[in-house]
């Protein structure tokens, strides 16, 4: 840079050795101290308003770019630190396949051969699962699947039985009221205790003489409509079930001699009657 001052001595005319002297001799103490009488063209050891404006930007230009170094080393640093803790991302190295990062976060375990993708690629192996794993896999799925199955039989068995029920207590609803007075207490042949005939309505319906559940056939001993009005019936009452147990013993003496014990095919069978 260069700066002007004025010395007092006149023997000297101009000077200029990185400074600007003018109207000055060399004196003979020194060119500045404490007792020179050196004094600036403008102000007394004060820099030119140009020389002050060009020491700025110098200052701000030095500042600029130790900031700017600082920065970059910061980031260089932060990246290490960031390598040495996590390793190298996953994303970074499933493209690369130059290093992935080991648990224990060392950067020597975390690199592996840094060969082309292609070949690191190639020496990739995926461990399948194990055969144990496999055959309790298809246990479990067997299980489930023999539950669902026993589920829905369950679920089948109650349905039907439900659709029984609703179907009898239908017919029950159905069936015709007992009629008060509709036996017309016409008197039957006595009929003794304990006879195959008794044995036989145990077999048919439980040794009930009255029963009727609307399934078509009624009293004790299971007549349909059509027989028991076929035979002679209806001079007790107009269905099986209203006649007393001796009026339906008479009917089915009747039965029995027209058609013998086949109209009752399976309890006759099974008490030996044929």
């Amino acid at each position: 840079m260069t700066l002007a001052f004025r010395l007092t001595d006149p023997t000297i005319s101009t000077l200029d050795t990185g400074f600007r002297i003018v109207e000055g001799t060399v004196p003979s103490w020194p060119l500045i101290g404490p007792s020179s009488s050196v004094t600036s063209v403008n102000s007394v050891a004060e820099p030119t308003a140009e020389v002050g404006s060009r020491a700025r930007r110098s200052a701000i230009a030095h500042l600029r770019r130790d900031l700017l170094i600082g920065l970059g080393a910061f980031s260089v640093l932060a990246g290490v630190v960031a390598f040495s803790i996590f390793g190298q991302p996953r994303s970074v190295a499933g493209a690369t396949g130059i290093g992935v990062a080991a648990p224990g976060g060392s950067m020597a375990g975390a690199m592996v051969s840094a060969q082309a993708p292609a070949r690191a690629a190639a020496t990739i192996t995926v461990q399948g699962p194990s055969t144990e794993a496999i055959a309790a896999a298809n246990a479990y799925v067997g299980a489930v699947v023999a539950q669902q199955t026993l589920d829905a039989q369950n679920a089948f068995m109650a349905a039907v039985a439900q659709q029984a029920t609703d179907r009898a207590a239908t017919a029950r609803a159905a069936a015709p009221a007992v009629v008060v007075g509709a036996n017309t207490g016409r008197a039957a042949p006595a009929a003794a205790d304990g006879s195959v005939w008794d044995r036989l309505a145990q077999c048919e319906s439980s040794g009930n003489w009255s029963i009727n559940t609307g399934n078509g056939f009624t009293g004790g001993l299971q007549f349909v409509r059509s027989t028991w009005l076929g035979v002679g019936g209806g001079e007790y009452a107009p269905d099986a079930y209203l006649a007393t147990r001796e009026q339906q013993i008479d009917i089915a003496s009747r039965v029995l001699a027209s058609q013998g014990w086949g109209a009752w095919p399976g309890c006759s069978a099974m008490l030996g009657l044929r």
